[in-house]
């Protein structure tokens, strides 16, 4: 996804970071011992470019106190992997969590960075074998990676997305039960028509997965 930039006022937000943790999240730190809404999500949820992101017009207009978690590029194991960012959102009374895409995981065929999450780090043994055939030095990025292998192989691909689907759930299923406060989920998506695309944002989620976590704190 690219962004157009909307002028210097946006461009002169600065990061962030919590504690001890090593993710860059919106900027200016806020206060945590208040009672709070807590935002976890990507590029948008950070509002890169952006003056005012969406929590920050919720606390405006709601004049609920948030803390924007939101890191450029992250995925969900920027937050599932992540203790400091875990413990401050499980002591806030609601927590918003971005549907991100399944691309973005670490899983047993490819290993991502662990908090600007689109990028590709490293094939793993197993993908090797799967597709011998491809020079996997020329990707940066999922997403270029997975448009490619499914070039290559519909079917062979189509193991490699299963997979993703399965662990998405579950490291969603991991995420929210860390989380004692109310849980909203906030999908934003929009359409890939390519013939080779990977389907709808948030990459690879379907409405049954997202229906796998609905429960009694968890609304979609």
């Amino acid at each position: 996804m690219s962004f157009q930039r909307q002028g210097s006022d946006a461009s002169e937000i600065r990061p962030c970071q919590y504690g001890t943790s090593k993710l860059l999240v919106r900027g200016p730190k806020r206060r945590l011992d208040l009672p709070i809404a807590v935002f976890l999500g990507g590029s948008e949820t950070y509002g890169q470019f952006v003056q005012d992101p969406f929590a920050a017009l919720l606390e405006r207009d709601a004049g609920v106190k948030t803390v924007n978690l939101g890191a450029v590029n992250a995925g969900l194991d920027a937050f599932a992997l992540d203790e400091e960012v875990l413990g401050i959102a499980a002591r806030a009374g609601l927590v918003v969590i971005q549907v991100l895409g399944a691309q973005n995981l670490s899983n047993r065929f490819y290993r991502v960075h662990p908090r600007r999450n689109d990028r590709f780090l490293e094939p793993l043994p197993l993908l090797r074998s799967m597709y011998s055939e491809v020079d996997f030095t020329r990707f940066h990025f999922n997403r270029h990676l997975l448009t490619a292998l499914k070039s290559v192989s519909r079917h062979r691909y189509g193991v490699i997305e299963a997979e993703l689907k399965r662990l998405w759930v579950a490291r969603m299923k991991l995420l929210i039960a860390r989380m004692n406060g109310h849980v909203l989920l906030l999908c934003l998506g929009y359409s890939d028509e390519s013939e080779l695309g990977l389907g709808p944002e948030p990459l690879l989620v379907t409405g049954e997965m997202l229906e796998a976590l609905r429960g009694p704190k968890v609304e979609l």
